[in-house]
Parts: structure tokens; sequence; C-alpha cells
């Protein structure tokens, strides 16, 4: 049986509490709930803060072995269990965890998606969705299962890559042309017109790979990403001849460098690809476009 009850009318406060330095409302229960608001009408609890710095709004869970919610909404009908609004320059929600994921968000409909991202404003320049890891060599994102685009994919790398096994003892920098050995393994070319030529190791210069194919995190190997297709930079030794713009490149007897395939007959399956700057004599990184042939 209640021991305190407050009845009103329509439109004003059953109960009323105005603080200026502690909390207007406490209550404590040792085996029940501390406190129950129903409205027919109106928010069944309201609170509003005119702090700078802290929550309208706060639900802690002080049990550390406590497997509960801080907050927990529910809807018996079809509208949100939660609504998180900002209209000023804040965002929405802000969701974090020092151990566990920041979110989980589940659904069990048979139809619709678990989580759906829209970007309301046509005008707006920004994504629906944006994932950062704090490591840019670290996975942003993970999908496991199919993944459906309608739209165009752009990727900021230039080139397309593949992880290659590279000899363990061998120490190969971007831009270095790689060579098969009787293994299988990738070392650096030493030899002019190599048959066996793979590529250039990706991510020389001002060029990074947009896309790497066949990564194996848990690989005991040392792999590293072959550029095969798209723009990358090279070594390159023009002391053999002259390279210009247009050239085919294949490999030299300089250990890790490409030269102008001069011999027509010899350069057949050992192209890597066509120079898209010139190198007059020395030996440098140039840009060039791969396509084995």
């Amino acid at each position: 049986m209640a021991k305190f009850a407050v009845t009103t009318t329509a439109n004003e406060a059953a109960i009323l509490a105005d603080s200026q330095v502690g909390p207007g409302l406490h209550g404590t229960s040792v085996d029940g709930q501390a406190g129950f608001f129903h409205s027919d009408v109106q928010e069944g609890v309201f609170g509003e803060s005119n702090s700078p710095g802290t929550a309208a709004v706060a639900g802690i869970l002080v049990n550390p072995g406590g497997t509960g919610a801080g907050v927990y909404g529910e809807h018996k009908g079809s509208g949100p269990s939660i609504v998180g609004e900002n209209n000023a320059t804040g965002p929405g929600a802000i969701f974090h965890s020092t151990s566990v994921e920041g979110a989980i968000i589940q659904s069990d409909s048979p139809v619709t998606s678990a989580i759906a991202v829209h970007q309301r404003n046509p005008s707006s320049t920004g994504p629906a969705i944006h994932a950062e890891h704090a490591d840019g060599a670290k996975t942003a994102a993970f999908f496991k299962g199919n993944v459906i685009v309608t739209g165009d994919i752009s990727f900021p790398g230039a080139d397309c890559a593949e992880d290659f096994t590279i000899k363990a003892d061998v120490l190969a920098e971007p831009g270095t042309v790689m060579a098969l050995n009787e293994a299988g393994e990738l070392v650096p070319c030493g030899a002019a017109y190599e048959r066996l030529v793979a590529g250039v190791i990706a991510g020389a210069g001002s060029h990074r790979p947009g896309l790497v194919m066949d990564k194996q995190a848990e690989s005991s190997l040392r792999r590293q990403p072959i550029a095969l297709v798209g723009k990358v930079f090279c070594k390159a030794d023009a002391d053999y001849a002259p390279i210009a713009v247009g050239d085919l490149l294949t490999s030299s007897a300089t250990e890790g460098h490409a030269m102008k395939a001069v011999d027509a007959n010899r350069a057949f399956g050992s192209v890597i690809g066509k120079a898209l700057a010139p190198q007059k004599q020395g030996r440098g990184l140039i840009p060039i476009l791969i396509s084995l042939q």
C-alpha cells in the first residue's frame, strides 16, 4: 500500500521539487523501485537542466557486478524505445565503453536492417556513416557476410595490390621490383628481362594501395603488398637507357630496379609496366602504370 499519494488536476505537476544545489528529489529502495512515474498523456519522466556540463537525466548502475542497464527504454508499440536529438551543434547520442563494444544493435525483424543510417540533408557533403580507427593502418570496418553497394565505390589509393610471401631474410622497401624464386617466394629482381618478375612493392612515394587483397592477419610468414593494377612508384635505373614517358619497363641487373625494355624479343613475359614520367639517367623513383605482360 502506498504511504504517500498526491493527486492533481490536468496540466499540473503531481510533485514539484526545486533545488539550487542538491537533488530536487531523492528516492531510495532496498528491494523495489526507488521511484515510479506514470502519465497517460505526456512524459512519464521529464528531466531538464541548465547546467553547462552535466546531463539533464543520468542513469548510473553502481553495482560493478550488475548486468542490468544504466538506462533502459522500452516501447510497447511501434515507436522507438530511445530517441536522442540535438538541435544545436552537438551529436544526437554518444555511446562509449572502455572494454567492449561502444554500442550493440540487434533486431529480430525478418526483413529490415538491424541498423539504418540516413543522411537527411540532400545538400550535405558528409557521409551517412563514418568509421575511423585511431591507428590508420588498422581495420576501421568489418563485415561478415555479403555487401551490396548501389552507388560508386571510391578509393583514394592509386593501385590494386595483393599480399605475397616475401623470402624471410629479404628486406625489400616499397618501390622495389620483385621476382619469384624457386620456392614461390618473392625476392628483389637481379637480372635483366626476368620472366619470373612479379611486380612492384606498393606504397612508395605519394601512392598508396587503394585495395589490398589476400590479407592474412594470422599468417606467420612475412607478406607485403605487390601492385597488380594501377599507378605505383617504382625504382628505376636509367643508366642502361634513358627512360621516356610511355616506355615499357622490365627488370634490370640492378637489384630491385626496373629499366627500359629495348629488346622486344626478350621483353615478352618480363614487362612490368609503362613509365608515366621520364628519367634521363641514374637511379630513382618514377611513377609507372603497372601492366604485367
